[in-house]
Formats: structure tokens, C-alpha cells, sequence
């Protein structure tokens, strides 16, 4: 009986595994319009907001403000999409403002005294080690998402502020700046930055194994667990390109502000990254992640804020506008939940 019941969960979890990967290839399609809208909701909303803009926004319809929104999106897209990747697990990371605050100053300790590249690397080792044992205590000692990420963004946010006695830094360096100002055929840097960006994680996830079995474990966890794959490298690896993601951002802000506040770089910006991420439909109770849904999301948060900008709207209503619109999503995506 132990034996048929054993090769019947098996069997199972073979067919659930099974049924992720031909999501992931494509080969097996979700009806419906609640689908309809989680898939493609986002792009709607991106085209009526611009064509709305187009006819009511004057000057909308400019070069240098399609520039704005694709470079002033930056730092949300990279956020965005580091935490899709975690959100996709059914966890979530609001440690990533700090992330973008301590390894920025770390950096900008090095490039002061002239040692760019140096700098940048320990930045970026200090994030992966941050998002390493972010990752590993969730998954290994079962310690809530919200409460290990909030603890993390804690201590981050201390260590910034500590490594120049709360003030801060003005890390000049002419190359860097230079390069974060650039634009290539009408392209921003910091445009290319990202989406060089975009296009590596959604290889990651839509092309890999890895991407497999992250839907998979946000879907089912436990079906994920019998199945034999190895969830703590999983997560942690999740938690890890999530903070060498929002490092990234930091890099890209200190570089093109030339100053580093310990105490308000990234603040609330894992806000914007969490609605781009809703918004762009993947599920905050996990499962499928939309890479590109989370790159539109962040697109329409910023022509938000400039709508209201160009219209001389005080910029409280971006604010709200944007809260009602994360709300409308998550209600959407609630009402599409199985029971």
C-alpha cells in the first residue's frame, strides 16, 4: 500500500514538473480572460496611458521624452526585474533599496581615492553576499521573506550610514559620468544598461532550467521539494541576482547624480519595484514570472510621474494614481486564484 502510494505521488510530481515545462516552452496555453488580462493587461495599460498623453499632454510626443521615460526608469526596471525573479518564488525583497545604498557606498569610499573599478567590485561582492544569506536564511531556516528581507534591509541601511558617519558622498569620476550621460543612436546608457539587463535574466528564466524551476517552486514548493530539486540553491541564487540587480541601479544612480545619500538612495524604491512587478502580471503569491509584463510595469509608473508632471498636477496624485493601479492588479490576479 506504502508502495503504491509512494509511485502514485511520484508519478505526480513527474506530471506537475512535466506540465511547468511545456508552460515554460510554450506548448501548453492558459485560457481565459482573467489570463488574457495577467498576460497582457500591462501593455493596455502602457497604450492608453500614451495615447491619452499624446492627445491631452502637450509636447508629450517628443524625442526627449520618450528619452525620459526609458532612462528614468532605470533603477525601477532593475529592481523591477530582480524582483520578479524573487516574487516568482512566492517570496519577496524589500532589502533592495538599502542594497542599492551600501554597495554604492562601499564604491563610492574606493572611487573617491581613485580606484573605480576596485570599488564597483566590492559593491558588487558585498550585494552578492548580502543576497546569499538573504536567500539561504528563507529557504534553510524557513524564516518568512518579509521578515529575513526587513531585518537585511535594516542592518544594510546601517552599514551605509556607518561607513561615512551618516553623511554623504560626492564620488566623482569623470569617465563614469561621462559614460552614464552618453546615448547611442538616440539610445540612453542607462537605457542599454538595463536592458542588457532584461534580456540576460529572461534568458535566464525562459531559456534555462533554473527558469523551470522557479515557477515550479512558486507554483508548488512542496511537489518542487519531492521532486528532487535542490531548493536551497534555487532560492538563494533568486535572492542573489535580485541584489546584484538592485547594486546595478545603485551604480548607475551614483554614477549619473555624482552623490550618494546613505540615508535616502533607494529609499521606498522597492515600492515601485514591487508595483512594476504586479503590474506587469506575475503573481505575488508566485508562480510564472513575466519579465517583460514587470519592464512595461515600470514604463507606465514613469509615465505616470511625468504625466503628472507636464500637467503641473502636484506629484501626490502620481502617488495615488499609482496605489489604485497596484490594487487593481492584485485584485485582478486574487480573482483568478483557484480555490
Amino acid at each position: 500500500m506504502e508502495d503504491d502510494r509512494a509511485a502514485a505521488a511520484e508519478k505526480s510530481v513527474s506530471f506537475y514538473c512535466m506540465e511547468v515545462h511545456m508552460r515554460q516552452l510554450g506548448l501548453k496555453k492558459e485560457n481565459g480572460i482573467g489570463e488574457l488580462l495577467k498576460t497582457y493587461g500591462v501593455f493596455l495599460a502602457f497604450i492608453i496611458l500614451f495615447v491619452g498623453n499624446s492627445i491631452f499632454t502637450k509636447n508629450f510626443l517628443s524625442m526627449n521624452t520618450v528619452q525620459n521615460i526609458l532612462s528614468q526608469c532605470t533603477t525601477t526596471v532593475l529592481l523591477g526585474i530582480g524582483m520578479t525573479v524573487v516574487i516568482a518564488t512566492g517570496g519577496i525583497n524589500i532589502s533592495v533599496g538599502s542594497v542599492m545604498a551600501m554597495s554604492s557606498m562601499i564604491a563610492a569610499k574606493f572611487i573617491a581615492e581613485g580606484h573605480l573599478v576596485q570599488g564597483m567590485l566590492l559593491g558588487l561582492l558585498a550585494a552578492l553576499f548580502c543576497g546569499l544569506l538573504t536567500g539561504y536564511v528563507v529557504i534553510k531556516f524557513n524564516i518568512q521573506p518579509m521578515i529575513a528581507s526587513l531585518a537585511m534591509m535594516f542592518v544594510l541601511r546601517g552599514i551605509a550610514k556607518l561607513l561615512n558617519d551618516g553623511k554623504n558622498m560626492n564620488p566623482r569620476n569623470k569617465a563614469l559620468n561621462n559614460f552614464l550621460y552618453e546615448t547611442f543612436a538616440g539610445i540612453p546608457v542607462r537605457t542599454i544598461i538595463w536592458l542588457i539587463c532584461v534580456i540576460i535574466v529572461a534568458v535566464l528564466i525562459y531559456k534555462t532550467r533554473f527558469g523551470i524551476c522557479i515557477e515550479s517552486y512558486g507554483d508548488n514548493n512542496r511537489a518542487t521539494k519531492i521532486a528532487g530539486i535542490n531548493t536551497v540553491a534555487v532560492i538563494t541564487a533568486c535572492y542573489v541576482i535580485c541584489n546584484i540587480l538592485a547594486c546595478v541601479a545603485g551604480f548607475v544612480e551614483m554614477g549619473y547624480s555624482s552623490i550618494v545619500d546613505p540615508g535616502n538612495m533607494g529609499s521606498s524604491k522597492e515600492m515601485d519595484a514591487i508595483a512594476a512587478t504586479v503590474l506587469g502580471g506575475t503573481s505575488i503569491d508566485g508562480g510564472k514570472p513575466h519579465v517583460w509584463g514587470t519592464v512595461v510595469g515600470a514604463m507606465v509608473l514613469q509615465m505616470i510621474t511625468i504625466m503628472v508632471n507636464m500637467n503641473n498636477v502636484p506629484a501626490s496624485y502620481a502617488k495615488i494614481i499609482k496605489a489604485v493601479i497596484i490594487v487593481l492588479a492584485v485584485y485582478l490576479q486574487g480573482n483568478r486564484k483557484d480555490d
